[in-house]
């Protein structure tokens, strides 16, 4: 796409609001405790909604956004798109730009997850924590100057992931073999580690 690409301001306010109030409604249907007439009713209302929202789709429906340092971000996609509902919210530090050779980096996002990503009463599903991983951990190899997809990801889950609370994932790019890039992170609730992980990815580029 080149220069094609639209900058981050593309996206408008009302698509980020229609996000957040889908993301709140998984949460309260995950929440509530209704009766059933009133979700019968309910249910006809969405069914309704869906079809107005279907009534003009994206083709492709991916959306790949420009940010103003100049790197690419696909909003949509499920590790933390911000216009995908069913993504963790992952509000990124600054992530820089890779340069013309591989440079090690390490990368910060900082997420609360709420009841529609649960596992264990009260924790996060280990899928979920997965997911974040793998995420911020593609980020920064990319961010160090090597893009590619994840062939190896290998988790240590420590605690369980709380709920509802101020989460930090720190990743950093640690290396490249050919196609081959590598990186590690972790999930931290304050000063404690809940999981680690390391990655594999590869590049698709020969």
């Amino acid at each position: 796409m080149g220069d094609d690409i639209p900058g981050l301001d593309s996206i408008s306010a009302e698509s980020r609001e229609l996000v957040a109030v889908v993301r709140e409604l998984l949460d309260a249907v995950m929440r509530t405790d209704i009766d059933d007439a009133t979700k019968a009713s309910l249910t006809d209302e969405l069914a309704d909604i869906n079809t107005q929202l279907r009534a003009k789709v994206r083709q492709p429906y991916i959306t790949i956004v420009r940010h103003a340092n100049g790197r690419i971000e696909n909003v949509t996609q499920a590790g933390s798109g911000p216009l995908n509902p069913r993504a963790p919210i992952l509000s990124f530090d600054p992530v820089p730009v890779p340069g013309d050779t591989y440079a090690p980096v390490e990368v910060t996002a900082h997420a609360v997850l709420d009841a529609s990503m649960s596992g264990p009463p009260e924790k996060a599903h280990g899928g979920i924590v997965a997911t974040m991983l793998d995420e911020v951990l593609g980020v920064a190899s990319t961010a160090a100057g090597a893009s590619g997809l994840t062939v190896a990801l290998t988790i240590r889950f420590r605690a369980g992931t709380p709920l509802g609370a101020p989460l930090t994932v720190t990743a950093r790019g640690t290396g490249v073999d050919g196609r081959k890039s590598f990186a590690s992170g972790e999930v931290r609730h304050g000063d404690n580690v809940v999981a680690e992980a390391t990655a594999v990815y590869v590049s698709v580029h020969k």
